[in-house]
């Protein structure tokens, strides 16, 4: 009896270990297959990130006139069929405001593939003597381009500045005031206008009338101050004295006799 006992005790103990281990093997299976499918998902979502189902696919740029966006998203090789992930905005950017048209740029990645450039480009604002040459600035004294001499209706600063190329901006005060006059004036005064500096400061040469500016201050001021006084009628050749723009003074042509006399 007693080895009949201990036969069935041994049996059910074996059992219960089998079945220990059974479960053991089954948790480590369920395991096994959990990390497997989170590694199945894992590579999966890499493989889509960088697929071409989430590459670039369009480059749509705003606001572009003379400057080319789409070239310098090629030159980094963030066009089309890089992945969308990998494309740097802020690199972008940089490389489009490099071109000397574009003042400001905002770039913006859309997924799933699109790079979306939006420029602000400069405007040519008036010629510029550069080293006995002619280059077009900009309001914030960007140069622009390289050009001929104006011809008698455009309007030019006479301010000879230091070898200037294309890309360079000026930081000389009397030749960014000389470029504040220029952008304030009416478009009918502005016509032939020129701006030159002197020994007392600035001065123009306005359908006609000499202006004298002085230093490169208040010049949107100025530029409205005579256009108030040529309203009035001041006769033609009058010397206008605008270094003071509250107060300023208009001299009239003397008389042909009294200059012969």
């Amino acid at each position: 009896m007693r080895s009949t006992s201990m036969t069935t005790m041994d049996t059910r103990v074996a059992e219960r270990r089998k079945g220990v281990s059974e479960d053991k093997a089954r948790r480590r299976l369920r395991w096994i297959l959990v990390v497997l499918c989170i590694i199945l998902v894992a590579a999966s979502a890499v493989w889509l990130i960088r697929s071409p189902v989430l590459s670039i696919r369009e480059v749509q740029v705003t606001g572009a006139l003379r400057s080319n966006p789409s070239a310098a998203v090629d030159s980094l090789g963030m066009g089309a069929g890089r992945p969308t992930i990998d494309v740097d905005a802020g690199a972008i950017e940089r490389a489009v405001e490099e071109d000397p048209w574009v003042a400001d740029a905002v770039v913006s990645v859309v997924w799933p593939g699109t790079v979306v450039v939006d420029v602000v480009e400069r405007t040519p604002l008036v010629s510029v003597t550069s080293s006995g040459s002619w280059v077009v600035m900009s309001l914030d004294g960007a140069v622009l381009e390289s050009t001929v001499a104006p011809g008698p209706l455009d309007p030019a600063v006479a301010i000879d500045v230091a070898p200037t190329g294309v890309g360079d901006t000026t930081h000389d005060r009397d030749l960014l005031g000389a470029l504040a006059f220029v952008d304030a004036l009416a478009p009918d005064l502005r016509e032939g206008a020129v701006v030159t500096v002197g020994g007392g400061g600035l001065e123009a040469s306005v359908q006609g009338h000499t202006v004298r500016l002085g230093r490169p201050v208040d010049m949107a001021m100025k530029a409205v101050v005579l256009e108030g006084l040529i309203a009035t009628g001041i006769e033609d050749g009058s010397d206008v004295n605008l270094i003071a723009p509250s107060r300023p003074a208009v001299t009239n042509p003397r008389p042909q006799d009294e200059v012969e006399e």
